[in-house]
Parts: C-alpha cells; structure tokens; sequence
C-alpha cells in the first residue's frame, strides 16, 4: 500500500513539474521578437568607373620554344611556326594547339 502511495504522489509530482516546465518554455518563445528579411533583396546597381583597367593574366614563363627548337604550340592545320600560347596562328587564323613534344626531352 505504501509502494502504490509512493508512485501516485510520485506522478503527480512530476505531473505538475513538466506541466511548470511547458508554461515557461511557451512564454520565452512568445517574448522573442520576430526576425525579418529586408523588403529589398535586389542585387545593388553597381557600375564600374570609366578608368577600370582590365589586368592581363601572367605570363607564361616557359619560353614558345624549347632547346631543340620545337614550338609550345602549333597549328592544328600544319602552318610552319607556333606560339608560346593557345593564340590564333598567323597565316590561317585557327587557335593554336598544345604541342606535347615541346615537353619531351
């Protein structure tokens, strides 16, 4: 009989703490304030100055031929010569293409 009085005061005890714990968490959640987005979300009108330069990409280091005279880039159609870079070719216009013997030793 104790053991049954025991375990009702029990629940009711814990009845009431979690019933306590409920009423506080409701009013912390309804006393923050709202968070809102800005009316505005449009990306900025940004213009650039009239005197923006573009900067050039670095240089290659390697020179447009090797010691046994073999050109970094070639034409793909056969035009004699080449270019240290993928460039149009000089007699025919076409973009020049990577050339792996230039690495070969």
């Amino acid at each position: 009989m104790k053991r049954i009085l025991f375990f009702c005061l029990l629940t009711i005890l814990v009845g009431i703490a979690c019933k306590s714990d409920s009423k506080k968490a409701e009013s912390t959640t309804t006393t923050t304030p709202e968070v809102t987005a800005p009316a505005d979300n449009s990306t900025p009108n940004v213009t650039a100055p009239a005197n923006l330069t573009p900067v050039p990409g670095p240089q290659s280091t390697e020179p447009a031929q090797n010691a046994k005279g073999v050109w970094h880039f070639t034409c793909p159609k056969g035009c004699a010569g080449g270019g240290a870079g993928a460039t149009p070719c000089g007699k025919c216009g076409a973009t020049l293409a990577h050339n792996q013997a230039y690495h070969a030793q």
